[in-house]
């Protein structure tokens, strides 16, 4: 009887351990940025095309390799940055898996263009699907240019998981804002399509960095967080309670110079802003964590996201008590001085007939008994008694108009007579305007305006007196999360959920009964939808044979 277990070929071990390491194009820029910050670059370009499926190129000016360096670096388990077993407990460097540069060459087409400060000439390395394609001596600044080409093009069903162009070049945005947060000593440029999104000059003032890329807004609204706790120190900057954001984005936590994603850390900035902030909302934080290195394992991940502690509850408790500490005492003076204070806006804001476009009429069939929890309409008529969910059947009415907007119908617009600009992330801006021409044609109009902001010409009416700036960052967080095969149909279908659900009335508002009439009256012009865009039901309903039944009568 034969063996069942075999030892895989080469091939297929390095595309299995490409897959730990490579994601999407966005991995790739991460580990090659990491090995230009760990050759001591003072400055680093990345260059993409197609959101990094057709081309990603990584430059910069760090010590270069030899011609055997260079070859033995696309080697399996090939590393400059430990040498033994010890090393492990005590990493110093953003890159020490050895897996990169093979992890990308075994799903791509790699060049690798690299000279030393003291060589004449540098080399140039080609490889393919894993495999060497050639050497040779080229001309070449000092410094290594990284060039991936067709990426997971021998992996098909790889290349099929990844999102649509603006979704990819958000993340690797994302990627390269991460970097340039921890290090301002560092210049940064990034390229889309030959066209530069940002070029970020080295600096010696991380304030001046954490504006250049987070915007004047955030930076305003900042503080600064230090603490100390036995073995380890915090430091970094945090909004004020009265700035918050509807996602976590703005999480940015460094341990040891390492961008890391942690759920105790998360955690303990949430007890920090526990009451100060509303549920579901989140901080701007960026938090620089020192430890020793033998207290943290950045070994755990393979792409060295995460990372374990030794002592978690006393780093939990070192990231809370710190920023408990800034929201509590602020400093008396600073140059980053708050000049606003930016208040909690209404999430609803309409006209009494906030069913627009629908005439102030009674309801045919049902009549207003009451309101329940200022949130559930308990309504009567011919056919029973019926409690409605006034969020979701407001949501239904206005999803419903939205969808019609897109098929030759009008939704009712609110123009700006001067355009509102709002400052937003780089990657925001870049869906956001990427999905401008969609966006139209729902009644949102942006135009771009400078290299941090987009201008609103124009709102559905139903939004009137919306957040714009919660607003649009909703809608790319949204439109991130579109995927290669979705249809521009599809990508519009989510698009409309969402901006029917921002600008429904909410739960908890107490309705008059000439809006409730109102309101039944739009659901009964329609098909009398049974759920909401997201699917939860609009309504229960008894019918009075029913309803006598339980009370024994007839």
């Amino acid at each position: 009887m034969g063996t069942k277990i075999r030892v895989l070929p080469a091939e297929v071990a390095g595309k299995i351990a490409a897959g730990e390491v490579i994601e999407r194009p966005a991995s790739v820029v991460k580990e090659l940025v990491e090995n230009s910050l760990d050759a001591g670059s003072r400055a680093v370009t990345v260059e993409i095309e197609e959101g990094g499926k057709r081309r990603i190129s990584v430059m910069d000016d760090g010590e270069g390799m030899t011609q055997s360096d260079a070859l033995l670096a696309l080697e399996r388990h090939a590393t400059s940055k430990i040498y033994d077993g010890g090393d492990l407990t005590a990493i110093r460097t953003l890159g020490f898996r050895g897996e990169a540069l093979p992890s990308i060459a075994a799903v791509s087409r790699l060049s690798l263009i690299t000279r030393t400060h003291d060589a004449l000439s540098g080399t140039q390395v080609l490889a393919e699907g894993g495999e060497l394609r050639g050497a040779e001596e080229v001309g070449s600044p000092p410094g290594t240019r990284v060039e991936v080409a067709d990426l997971f093009y021998n992996l098909p069903a790889r290349q099929k998981f990844l999102r649509g162009v603006q979704s990819e070049l958000a993340h690797i945005i994302e990627v390269v804002t991460r970097m340039a947060l921890v290090n301002n000593s560092v210049g940064f440029s990034l390229k889309h399509n030959q066209r530069v999104l940002f070029n970020l000059s080295a600096t010696t003032e991380e304030q001046s960095r954490i504006r250049a890329i987070l915007g004047k807004e955030i930076a305003s609204r900042l503080v600064r967080v230090q603490g100390s706790h036995g073995f380890g120190e915090i430091r970094g900057w945090a909004t004020v309670p009265t700035y918050c954001r509807g996602s976590s984005k703005g999480i940015y936590i460094y341990v040891n110079g390492r961008y890391i994603r942690d759920k105790l850390i998360t955690h303990a900035v949430s007890e920090a802003y526990r009451g100060v902030i509303p549920a579901r909302m989140y901080p701007v934080v960026i938090l620089f964590i020192s430890v020793p290195l033998a207290e943290v394992d950045v070994n755990c991940h393979p792409a060295k996201m995460e990372v374990r502690f030794r002592r978690g509850e006393e780093i939990h408790r070192l990231v809370s008590d710190a920023l408990k500490d800034a929201l509590t005492n602020p400093p008396e003076a600073r140059p980053y001085e708050i000049s606003e204070i930016r208040e909690e806006r209404a999430s609803y804001s309409a006209p009494a007939s906030f069913a627009t476009g629908v005439e102030m009429m009674p309801a045919p069939t049902w009549r207003m008994v009451g309101q329940i929890k200022g949130t559930y309409l308990v309504v009567e008529g011919d056919e029973g008694v019926m409690i409605v969910d006034q969020h979701a059947a407001h949501e239904r009415i206005l999803y419903e108009r939205v969808k019609d907007a897109l098929h030759g119908g009008r939704v009712s617009q609110q123009p700006f007579l001067i355009p509102q600009p709002v400052e937003v992330t780089r990657e925001e801006k870049e869906l956001l305007i990427g999905y401008r021409a969609e966006l139209a044609r729902v009644g949102l109009e942006l135009e771009e305006f400078g290299e941090r902001a987009v201008a609103v010409q124009s709102i559905p009416s139903f939004l009137q007196g919306e957040d714009l700036h919660a607003l649009l960052e909703a809608l790319s967080e949204e439109l991130a999360e579109r995927g290669e095969g979705d249809t521009v149909e599809q990508c519009l279908d989510r698009i409309c959920v969402l901006l029917a659900c921002r600008g429904a009335i909410k739960a908890n508002r107490r309705l008059q009964e000439e809006e409730v009439i109102s309101l039944l009256a739009a659901w009964e012009e329609g098909t009398r939808p049974a759920t909401c865009p997201h699917g939860r039901p609009l309504f229960v309903r008894w019918g009075w044979r029913e309803f006598e039944k339980w009370f024994r009568r007839g």
